[in-house]
């Protein structure tokens, strides 16, 4: 953190990040401090038992306040006062004895001046009370709705809620870490309170950790311009730490807005903040206003996260000093990882081992687009899974290969509080493999962590993206999104009412909703958006233009003003260059005498159904690394230069001016044995193309297998049998069937049975010598799904063929889908 750099040796290891702010003035004075206080509010304070506690604990230690301290502590108005780290717990005090004062003054009518009517949404310290004996909450400075709900945070604090109470009954005060919603971002975050018991009732209030840090870092960067001037910028910007995966600081000059320091990007410098003026959720003249007014405020908008090379939502608090704005932020998708790991970690704490059987649920949660687990820190095992209980005791494989060598993530678990990591792991909500950044933090001798998925994360930033453009200047936002200039590689957003899409990336609206084949239909996904908090997933099949199969689609969705804000990613494309980013990043982190080759090209050959990477150098073509064939290494790759379905001297084109391109040609599938169609994603860096691949009629099977599973969720079991139990008039080859292989019964088949000789594909699955039916079932269990081969009828042939099928379970069912051999034959 900027910290280091600034105020010299590192704290200890293992010290709360707040408490290495604290003065290192005498603990007594803090006490006389903070009891003097007290006293002014008419209010009896145990000095003795807060002082033996205070000389006991470093971390519960009160802080030392200055009279100036005071005076600011006796306002309400504690988010318009410049952020001083050293205060900051003081004025949470400050607010709970102000609390007190009320209740003194007033009884229990100062509960309902303390709640307001509506939600608060402002950047404040603000005051809870609660029942002592029931803990269900009498008021609340932020949520009206609390009222009389027993809040979950305090029972999964940092410490156990009987030791919680008994110390607030022995000692009358205490400070507590749990898990509470932001009411400034609406988002779960970890949250330091200071508790303070009188007369029945639990009077707190508390400030957000990620939010404090993100000021810590402004405030020192502060500190240092008045300490060191001009040259503080340099120090900022060219010091010897690199902020990676940590906050970082940024300063603009206040009149002319360029950046003239930044903690991160040093190319930035010079610069005006874009993404602050264009895609803020308010105008350059509303932030300035308030800085004016108040001299700190916060903005969101869409930026480059540096650690990752992907654009986030990012929080940022700014602060005027003097001629400059200083300013530090945190991205919205990482707060919300790191979070779910503080939240199990303190799980842990409160309910020991037992917090394990919290975290997992009892049936697998395959929907789940966040969720924490649990490692055994020296075997790997999975301990606890918020997604899929039949993890448990399982070797947790991803940690394995990730980005780092599993010796430097324990050497970086030891050193530091938490180290971010990338991999490839299922996303339980595609059922497919995707990059995923996770956090990871030990504690106790296990691992505690949570991630997100990169084309998750992508699409969500886009919508906010154009959310805030929208939101910026409404009359020109929807003229932005038509232009394009919002476009990434792959993705686009568009906007839409209940009838008609308004604007969109690649065809500029307005024009009506198209009619295209959705599992949930638009006015269920308004209706979703509607009641899900304004977001919403969807997803639904289509014929993807690039490879003329069955595709899936995923879509985010967010309703403001109106209107639905959305993007969309093809998610075969997507794991496609999830595969790409990985490579990548182990290159990134494993540059060190080409370490990164050996990593990403197996020892012997794999046969294997997932999208692997392989590497070649930019202007030989030579293999440099292979995913899947070491003996491809130095040999150049014809089958992309003879056999691509476009001019080779294209692929060359896009590569030199966009760094990037898909290509499309004919290459042996590893599982198969045969020549297939294959579409592969290239982009250049440091002088090498780094490509994945998928093949077409793989991709093909699983999405109409998994077009099933859409149908099922979105309709229902009978519905769904009532859909796919229809024959077609034109019969097709990779036709849809369920099972339900508790009865071992067909419930549907997308084909005439005539034409198939009457069988199914499940009697001739059941029929493979190979095969246990029930390691068959218990696999289909555990993992997203897996592919069989057998001899069956083709009704487009009606000729005997080697069939290859994809099967995946959902809710107790068989969804599967397959392709013939014939179906996979090139045109020659």
């Amino acid at each position: 953190m900027l910290t280091t750099m600034l105020k010299g040796p590192k704290a200890a290891q293992g010290t709360d990040p707040l408490e290495s702010r604290r003065l290192q003035a005498g603990r007594m004075s803090s006490i006389i401090a903070v009891a003097a206080i007290v006293a002014v509010a008419g209010v009896a304070f145990p000095l003795a038992l807060a002082q033996e506690d205070a000389m006991t604990s470093e971390e519960d230690s009160m802080m030392v306040m200055s009279s100036d301290d005071n005076d600011a502590m006796m306002t309400t108005s504690y988010g318009q006062l410049r952020f001083n780290s050293d205060s900051l717990e003081s004025r949470v005090q400050a607010v709970v004895i102000d609390a007190l004062r009320s209740y003194w003054s007033e009884g229990t009518s100062a509960f309902d001046t303390i709640t307001p009517d509506a939600a608060i949404h402002d950047d404040v310290l603000y005051p809870f009370v609660l029942n002592r004996t029931t803990l269900d909450v009498v008021a609340n400075g932020a949520y009206p709705d609390f009222a009389g709900v027993i809040p979950d945070a305090l029972v999964h604090t940092d410490r156990p809620l009987e030791r919680l109470l008994a110390d607030l009954d022995r000692d009358g005060a205490t400070w507590t870490e749990y898990m509470a919603t932001n009411p400034d971002t609406e988002t779960v975050q970890l949250k330091r309170s200071w508790l303070y018991l009188h007369d029945g009732y639990i009077f707190g209030s508390g400030h957000y950790l990620p939010e404090s840090r993100v000021k810590y870092v402004v405030e020192d960067a502060v500190q240092l311009h008045e300490s060191s001037g001009l040259e503080a910028f340099d120090t900022i910007t060219f010091g010897d730490i690199r902020y990676s995966g940590e906050l970082y600081p940024i300063v603009f000059d206040a009149d002319t807005l360029e950046t003239v320091a930044h903690g991160a990007i040093p190319d930035r410098l010079g610069h005006v903040p874009y993404a602050i003026l264009n895609t803020g959720d308010r105008s350059i003249e509303s932030i300035l206003e308030d800085l004016a007014r108040d001299g700190g405020t916060w903005v969101e908008y869409v930026f480059t996260n540096p650690d990752t090379n992907t654009k986030q939502l990012k929080r940022t608090w700014l602060y005027q000093h003097g001629d400059y704005i200083f300013g530090s932020g945190y991205y919205l998708p990482d707060s919300r990882v790191q979070s779910n790991v503080e939240e199990v970690v303190h799980l842990y704490t409160s309910n020991g081992e037992a917090a394990f059987e919290i975290i997992t649920p009892e049936t697998a949660d395959k929907l789940a687009t966040e969720y924490a687990f649990v490692l055994d820190g020296a075997t790997l095992n999975t301990v606890a899974h918020g997604a899929f209980p039949l993890r448990v005791d399982v070797v947790y494989d991803s940690l394995m290969e990730a980005d780092k060598t599993l010796e430097q993530i324990r050497a970086e678990l030891s050193e530091n509080e938490g180290i971010w990591v990338a991999y490839m792991s299922e996303n339980p909500d595609t059922r497919t493999e995707q990059l995923t950044r996770a956090y990871l933090s030990q504690h106790d001798g296990y691992i505690f962590g949570s991630g997100y998925y990169f084309p998750d994360s992508r699409v969500q930033s886009l919508v906010d993206e154009a959310l805030y453009t929208y939101r910026a200047d409404s009359e020109t936002a929807f003229g932005i999104i038509n232009s394009g200039d919002l476009n990434r590689p792959g993705i686009y957003p568009f906007v839409r009412n209940q009838t008609h899409i308004l604007a969109h990336g690649t065809v500029p609206g307005p024009w009506p909703l198209p009619d295209i084949q959705l599992a949930r239909s638009y006015d269920e996904t308004w209706a979703s958006a509607v009641n899900g908090g304004g977001t919403v997933w969807s997803q639904y099949s289509f014929i993807s233009s690039y490879t003329g199969t069955d595709q899936i689609k995923r879509a985010w969705l967010k309703l403001h003003d109106g209107y639905l804000f959305s993007s969309t990613y093809n998610v075969a494309d997507a794991d496609t260059q999830s595969v790409v980013d990985y490579a990548m990043f182990i290159y990134e982190s494993n540059k060190a005498d080409d370490a990164w080759k050996d990593i990403i090209t197996p020892a012997e050959p794999i046969v294997s159904d997932e999208i692997y990477p392989f590497v070649m150098n930019a202007t030989t073509w030579e293999a440099e690394a292979h995913g899947a064939f070491p003996d491809r290494i130095g040999h150049i790759p014809y089958s992309i230069l003879d056999t691509s379905i476009r001019p080779f001297a294209e692929v060359e084109a896009d590569l030199a001016n966009d760094g990037k391109t898909w290509v499309t040609y004919v290459f042996k599938n590893p599982d198969t044995g045969t020549d297939q169609y294959k579409r592969t994603y290239l982009e250049v860096r440091d002088g090498f193309i780094f490509a994945a691949g998928y093949y077409i009629l793989d991709s093909q099977a699983q999405a109409v297998a998994y077009n099933g599973v859409l149908e099922y969720d979105y309709n229902g079991r009978d519905a769904t049998i009532a859909t796919f139990g229809v024959a077609p008039e034109v019969p097709h080859s990779t036709y849809l069937f369920i099972v339900d292989p508790d009865s071992n019964r067909v419930e549907a088949q997308n084909v005439n049975s005539t034409l198939i000789d009457g069988t199914t594909d499940w009697s001739a699955i059941s029929e493979i010598p190979e095969i246990s039916m029930d390691d068959l079932l218990d696999e289909l269990e555990r993992e997203r799904g897996i592919w069989v081969e057998y001899e069956f009828t083709n009704p487009e042939t009606t000729g005997m063929e080697i069939k290859r099928t994809w099967l995946t379970m959902y809710d107790g069912l068989i969804f599967g889908s397959g392709y013939y051999a014939s179906d996979a034959q090139p045109p020659s």
